[in-house]
């Protein structure tokens, strides 16, 4: 990197800096700091899910695998795709639980603040595994762009993510601590122009070192001509979105990854604010969340597509060969010149900041309502909340960081983030809709998916229920046994659930009346009305606006309603768009 860069890298960092102080003012409480006052429209929820659901990881990861395996490693990235339309329905969820975290929904359903801490440390357990996966993606695409040292002491050399990393999450505590959740959804709207710019910055400069490298003197300087190349250079094989039974993204295997992330992502802890719950209405809250993450989606193909690229330019390069996660960061080296390799890392940085820093906020509101005024200091003031809110937040950052440093290997990271949401998937699903659902069951659940998948493997020991029943394995591919190992790690912690819900003490009937009848009453954008209209149909003075799809049922699915319905259909057509687009793109020059 030159001067040029370094500077464009230094504006970067001090911009958002400032538009992050700037509203310092407005963090007067908890409610302030934690959740905007829950006054946030369609714009910042739409960059608010676009930048928490967008890291640095998500570019390097989709540019690696399918450097490793053609223009099917998409799903690595583009699998949450099948997940949109549902986002349409849980949107809704989080506005009206009207919580701060998802521990206190724990609490208020299952009736167990010991439940609440439980969910807050996994929460705060979630947020630095995935952060630090994201600062994994920035070092090893720092490293190509600025060397792979930085400085030598003492004849010793200093890897550049020793630097970098730190940096970023100081930047990161300086706005996020002053502003709260509104400062890291005012940086996540100019965060947001600078991922959709990255997603489209390195494809034309691609296409045209394609013209000059294979083209020869008779070439056209088009992008088409780019296209065309690329095709002439790859094998029609890693143009397929579906890779055949040696791909690891196979139909089967991507299936199995869409069930396991869409019950998981349910309960990801930064959901409560960026899936809906900051939102004014939940209208606000459905737009935010389904357009934003469709703009992931559309950047995702700018993502393939310099993945193809690097396949065509980079294939045989012993760096990419021997690392494949530096594949974003050599094309971005190689392809880009001054002062664009700067803004090629400060859109990086960006993707990177939009997620940590509702992480870092999102994580201290459970330390701090679920841990500490619940068993520490019940009586203490908002001062004292936020003061505690600002160390443990800088302290999940701390702690991301520093796993960073000593584990870089992003898919591997990613791969865990899948898992690791298991341990309460099926309560939250379970408790969702089944009044049966216990709290007996939960603790059986997690201590089962906690053996199960962390415990026993950690010894060397993997739990097969296929093998249990006597169906050998030995003889299958590594991708189908890892799809059915992904499988169980699904269907298990249900059947578990279930299982001992059915043979525990059921909770109070008056607790679960009044959370079932909230969650069938549609917010008010007006707080105080709001909270009167509430109350009063949960005293029996108002009729619930929602019905029961079952009535006089234990099932608690509410009846949709025509926006439900009209929203999942659309969405639904809209993914198949998506797709159809991807491969018209990735057709051009065939």
């Amino acid at each position: 990197m030159t001067s040029l860069d370094y500077a464009v890298v230094g504006i970067y960092f001090a911009l958002v800096t400032a538009l992050g102080l700037s509203v310092s003012s407005r963090v007067r409480s908890p409610d302030d700091y934690f959740l905007g006052g829950r006054g946030f429209g369609k714009l910042l929820q739409t960059f608010a899910a676009f930048g928490a659901g967008t890291g640095s990881g998500d570019p390097v990861n989709a540019a690696r695998t399918v450097y490793t395996g053609g223009a099917s490693g998409m799903w690595s990235v583009m699998y949450w795709l099948f997940m949109t339309p549902f986002y349409w329905i849980t949107a809704v969820w989080y506005r009206r639980m009207r919580h701060v975290t998802l521990g206190d929904w724990f609490v208020e359903r299952y009736e167990s603040p010991r439940l609440g801490a439980a969910y807050a440390t996994f929460g705060v357990i979630y947020f630095v595994v995935y952060a630090s996966m994201l600062l994994s993606a920035i070092g090893k695409v720092a490293a190509p762009l600025i060397g792979a040292t930085l400085f030598e002491i003492g004849g010793l050399s200093i890897p550049i993510e020793y630097l970098l990393v730190p940096a970023i999450g100081a930047v990161v505590l300086v706005y996020g601590l002053a502003g709260g959740l509104h400062a890291a959804y005012l940086t996540d709207l100019a965060q947001g122009i600078c991922i959709i710019l990255l997603s489209v910055l390195l494809v034309p400069f691609g296409l045209m070192e394609m013209v000059r490298v294979f083209g020869g003197p008779e070439s056209q300087s088009s992008l088409l001509d780019g296209f065309t190349l690329m095709h002439e250079q790859l094998d029609p094989s890693d143009f397929q979105l579906f890779g055949g039974a040696d791909s690891q993204f196979t139909v089967a295997y991507l299936t199995v990854v869409v069930l396991l992330n869409l019950a998981g992502v349910v309960i990801q802890p930064h959901f409560i604010a960026t899936g809906g719950g900051s939102a004014k209405s939940e209208y606000d809250a459905r737009v935010g969340l389904v357009v934003g993450n469709l703009l992931k989606r559309l950047c995702t193909i700018g993502w393939v597509l310099v993945g193809l690229i690097a396949l065509s330019l980079f294939g045989d390069d012993p760096l990419l060969i021997d690392d494949p996660d530096k594949t974003w960061g050599i094309a971005s080296a190689r392809l880009l010149g001054p002062g664009l390799t700067g803004l090629m890392l400060s859109c990086l940085l960006a993707a990177l900041m939009s997620s940590v820093d509702a992480y870092m906020i999102t994580g201290s509101a459970l330390i701090v309502r679920n841990l500490y005024t619940t068993f520490i200091d019940p009586d203490a003031s908002e001062r004292r909340c936020l003061l505690v809110a600002k160390i443990t937040g800088a302290a999940i950052v701390l702690g991301a960081v520093a796993v960073s440093l000593t584990t870089m290997d992003v898919f591997a990271q990613l791969q865990l983030t899948w898992v690791i949401p298991v341990l309460f998937a099926a309560p939250f699903w379970v408790g969702m809709y089944w009044r049966g659902a216990t709290t007996a069951g939960v603790w059986a659940t997690i201590a089962f998916g906690a053996i199960a998948f962390f415990i026993l493997p950690a010894l060397g020991q993997e739990v097969s229920l296929v093998g249990l029943v006597g169906v050998d394995l030995s003889g299958w591919t590594a991708n189908s046994q890892e799809t059915v190992q992904l499988a169980e790690t699904v269907v298990a912690p249900f059947v578990v659930m279930i299982v001992a819900s059915l043979l525990t003490p059921k909770n109070s009937p008056t607790t679960l009346d009044r959370y079932y009848t909230k969650m069938r009453t549609p917010v008010d954008p007006d707080p105080q009305t709001d909270k009167a209209k509430l109350e009063a149909t949960i005293a029996g003075e108002q009729v619930c606006d929602i019905q029961k799809l079952f009535p006089n049922t234990p099932l608690e699915f509410n009846r949709p309603t025509r926006t439900d319905a009209v929203g999942f259909v659309v969405l639904c057509v809209t993914c198949g768009l998506v797709i159809g687009l991807a491969k018209l793109v990735f057709s051009l020059g065939s």
